[in-house]
């Protein structure tokens, strides 16, 4: 394992204690829209940030409560302190934390941090993609058993194919604000997810800090991620993408689409 990788699991474990006590839960704030922050969120940030910075202190953080920006030839973390806000505000158990490290462009670290599990799955490309449970660490491989897939559901044309899917009765259509699902391909717990893409955000070329981590450990563990639009491999760039166990669930995903 990567001085990286440990760092960003350490990293991870100790974003999980603070939102698991839920100290600060109950202080949000409205971002605009239905987009929200608490007062969880940014201690988990700035505890993240401590650590990656104690251990890395020239890679630069990107985060989603503090921001930050890359510089020019520097690796540089992409960090999500929760994923799930809402769910999280709400007190159900669906979100996670997000840490990626990016390297001439790619990633090359990915670290999700479950909520209220303390599971951590990651990978850095030695290892292939794992899971944390207590004192276990496994390898993870996708799985086509189950017959959810998840569907980001925040634009008109995703309440279109969600409908399609279920007019199909082929699949579970499972719906929450988070990108966990990503990691729940990769453990197995989902046969598929779909994100459409948002709004434009500033520093998209950076990568996003929602999607890189659990992108990136799902494709390790053996999914499909490419580009909704053209089928492309997922990149940094990629907004609008198709995460599958295999070449059948994704053929299916993509004629619903």
């Amino acid at each position: 394992m990567r001085p990286e990788t440990e760092i960003a699991i350490r990293a991870a474990r100790l974003a999980q204690k603070i939102a698991d006590s839920r100290r600060g839960a109950q202080t949000v704030t409205s971002k605009g829209g239905i987009d929200l922050v608490t007062d969880a969120d940014i201690a988990c940030e700035d505890a993240i940030r401590l650590e990656l910075l104690r251990g890395f202190p020239d890679y630069p953080v990107v985060g989603e409560e503090r921001g930050g920006s890359p510089q020019d030839g520097k690796p540089y973390w992409l960090v999500d302190p929760i994923c799930g806000t809402r769910n999280y505000a709400s007190n159900i158990p669906l979100y996670c934390t997000n840490i990626a490290l990016v390297e001439d462009g790619e990633v090359s670290v990915g670290v999700v941090g479950v909520g209220m599990t303390g599971e951590v799955l990651y990978s850095d490309r030695q290892s292939g993609a794992r899971l944390l449970r207590g004192n276990e660490d496994l390898p993870i491989r996708v799985d086509d058993s189950s017959n959810a897939v998840w569907f980001d559901g925040k634009t008109e044309q995703a309440a279109d194919v969600v409908r399609r899917a279920l007019l199909l009765r082929k699949w579970y259509v499972v719906q929450f604000p988070s990108s966990l699902a990503y990691a729940y391909v990769a453990c197995g717990k989902l046969a598929g997810a779909v994100q459409f893409s948002g709004p434009k955000q500033p520093g998209r070329e950076y990568g996003s800090v929602h999607v890189a981590a659990g992108c990136f450990v799902a494709r390790e563990a053996g999914a499909i991620v490419r580009n909704a639009e053209d089928g492309r491999p997922w990149d940094l760039a990629t907004s609008s993408f198709v995460i599958a166990a295999n070449e059948g669930v994704y053929a299916d995903i993509v004629g619903i689409l």
